[in-house]
């Protein structure tokens, strides 16, 4: 049994071996957060901007692929960190300030679903091994977001034109053929009408009728009734062929933008004033357009641009300043400390355990007979 004295007894003995390692895990500790310590940097950004869950996401995603795409292309060597979509999901945290536990707070369960992808502000974190370079790499975070976010939705917004231009050339073509075969057949029959009413000039009595093929109820109608009906279809489809030559009018507008503005932003991915570039270049293009048709689309593509770049002027918005907090010392010193405690007593236990045995051993060989 191990009493009091024997626990007195042992201190006495290993007391000075159990305090060195503690004050040796102390120091280890200590020069461990010295050296490999980080500060923390955190600031806030309000988003101003509408960013939501999905296109959070979406951005965490792409900034890495958009980052290898840098280096590669513009032979620029940033920090690694910033090709990694772990990093980027860990560098940024959504501050949602209605969450499920509001439900009840909330009468329209439709509201918290809504509330609940909207977010207030986005927390930047960044690490360095001082504090300027922490503050540093903080800004270097929060720029390559914003320019990042930026590019990536002028990158977005010319491949859509892209898909626009290709997909309406094939339907306005497909929409035109077919209406204006449509207005030859009912002007067609608008002669033929008008021809059938010279030949018989009481045709514009009821007695006079004749049977209106396109009916699928074989009904009878009056002439004129017929003339009426068929200007009115040559009206709608005249008015509809104008309608899709204004649209078929507009793609080559969206087509010059997409030719002047893709090696723009092929080569300006490090260029922070790339959406002000892209807005002059359609200011060019207003000026030498004349067709009110075409005019539209060019304040189309001005109101995305204009939108892509109020959101990166002024989307995101720093609240408060940057906070740097310091390396863990006290954890990292109760860690060290703990080590060799456990270390010491560790040691101090193995060597009770020798002295132990050598006893043992010792006094079973006094007890032994002496052979003669």
């Amino acid at each position: 049994n191990i009493g009091l004295a024997d626990i007195l007894q042992f201190m006495q003995r290993y007391g000075k071996t159990i305090a060195s390692f503690c004050a040796i895990g102390l120091a280890c500790g200590l020069i461990v957060t010295l050296v490999l310590g980080t500060y923390t940097a955190t600031v806030s950004l309000q988003n101003l901007s509408g960013i939501d869950i999905p296109n959070l996401k979406y951005l965490q995603s792409a900034l890495p692929k958009l980052e290898q795409e840098n280096q590669e292309k513009l032979g620029i060597k940033n920090d690694d960190d910033l090709r990694s979509e772990k990093f980027w999901e860990k560098s940024i945290k959504p501050v949602i300030l209605i969450g499920k536990a509001d439900g009840k707070d909330l009468l329209d369960p439709s509201s918290l679903k809504s509330a609940g992808s909207s977010i207030a502000s986005l927390q930047f974190t960044a690490k360095g091994s001082s504090e300027a370079l922490a503050e540093d790499r903080i800004g270097l975070l929060t720029k390559t977001f914003i320019n990042g976010a930026a590019y990536i939705s002028l990158r977005d917004l010319l491949r859509s034109y892209e898909l626009k231009v290709i997909v309406a050339e094939s339907n306005l073509s497909k929409k035109i053929g077919s209406a204006e075969v449509e207005l030859a057949y009912v002007e067609r029959r608008i002669q033929n009408l008008t021809a059938l009413k010279g030949q018989f000039p009481g045709a514009s009595s009821a007695a006079l009728q004749v049977i209106d093929a396109k009916d699928s109820g074989a009904k009878y109608l009056p002439i004129p009734t017929q003339l009426v009906a068929a200007n009115t279809d040559a009206n709608n489809l005249k008015e509809s062929l104008a309608r899709y030559r204004d649209e078929e009018s507009q793609l080559p507008i969206y087509t010059q933008f997409i030719d002047k503005a893709r090696p723009l932003i092929d080569n300006g991915r490090k260029d922070s004033q790339l959406p002000l570039t892209l807005l002059e270049l359609v200011n060019q293009i207003d000026k030498t357009t004349q067709v009110p048709a075409q005019k539209i689309a060019v304040e189309d593509i001005k109101i995305a641009l204009t939108s892509i770049q109020t959101n990166k002027a002024f989307g995101l918005r720093q609240a408060g300043s940057v906070d740097v907090k310091l390396p863990p010392y006290l954890k990292n010193s109760a860690i060290g400390l703990g080590v060799g405690l456990f270390l010491g007593f560790l040691l101090a236990l193995g060597l009770t355990l020798v002295r132990h045995y050598k006893i043992t051993m010792g006094n079973k060989s006094k007890a032994s007979p002496v052979s003669s």
